[in-house]
């Protein structure tokens, strides 16, 4: 049956927050707007979000253009889903370390697998945040600490957000991008064609970049409806690394800590 023939659940027509007076705030409107979307609706048009906050179509139009527009909503198509922004702020929470805590078992497997440094990096603002290092016994320098935060433009993990995030995230990374080294690349032009590569490759792959001497590998790390939530990947130091043993490697583990993400935000 398709979803053209299903009727509306009670959840569907009256979802959290929407029972009683419609709200007299544009601060509560925008809320229960947020409100519609959960885990079995992580993607709506107009009229369904109209339909489950309660709100004239009129207005939910105002308000879902405000928050596409500050990132709290991202639109592809005529639907929307959860934007950046909010994946942002959610980072900030006490879930924030608990990506940290439930992505370690599978970064040890990556460990284990590649004999490379596992890195785990969330969006924050401008940079890609290394939330959890795993590097076992590993030998070599420590090139960066958890806590530290790296450009977008020149890591792994931060190309990955800059393929697979919003496009003004990319925007704002390529109007002005620094020089971290020799080999760091700032063309805009060159940059935009290579997070087209990264898109159709499923990898992003840095070389000297950030660091003279470490090349790096990462994926992204997405949720169920869509969004980025995490970049996973790893660094080498003066060997080059090979995608087509790594790759795979990171994507199974990838998709493993978006599933238990998942667990942990239902």
């Amino acid at each position: 049956m398709s979803s053209q023939d299903k009727r509306p659940t009670e959840r569907e027509a009256s979802p959290a927050g929407s029972a009683g007076a419609a709200p007299k705030s544009v601060a509560a409107r925008a809320l229960r707007i947020l409100d519609t979307f959960d885990s079995d609706h992580y993607e709506l048009s107009l009229s369904d979000i109209s339909r489950r906050s309660g709100l004239p179509v009129a207005t939910c139009h105002r308000l879902v253009r405000e928050l596409v527009e500050w990132g709290g909503l991202l639109r592809t198509g005529g639907r929307y889903r959860i934007g950046h922004k909010l994946w942002s702020l959610g980072l900030l929470s006490e879930s924030h370390h608990g990506l940290a805590e439930l992505a370690a078992p599978y970064m040890h497997d990556v460990l284990f697998l590649t004999k490379h440094v596992v890195n785990l990096f969330v969006l924050d603002g401008a940079h890609a945040l290394l939330l959890e290092r795993i590097s076992g016994s590993q030998p070599g320098p420590a090139l960066h600490r958890v806590g530290d935060r790296l450009a977008l433009h020149a890591s792994a993990g931060g190309k990955a957000f800059l393929a697979y995030g919003p496009p003004e995230l990319a925007r704002a990374a390529l109007a002005n991008p620094q020089r971290l080294t020799p080999h760091t690349v700032i063309d805009p032009t060159r940059l935009r064609r290579e997070l087209e590569q990264v898109r159709r490759k499923g990898y992003a792959m840095t070389l000297e970049e950030a660091v003279e001497g470490a090349h790096g590998i990462a994926v992204p790390v997405t949720a169920v409806g869509g969004g980025v939530i995490a970049a996973l990947g790893v660094v080498t130091v003066g060997t080059r690394p090979r995608p087509a043993g790594i790759v795979p490697v990171l994507q199974i583990a990838a998709r493993s800590i978006a599933r238990e993400a998942g667990r942990l935000a239902a």
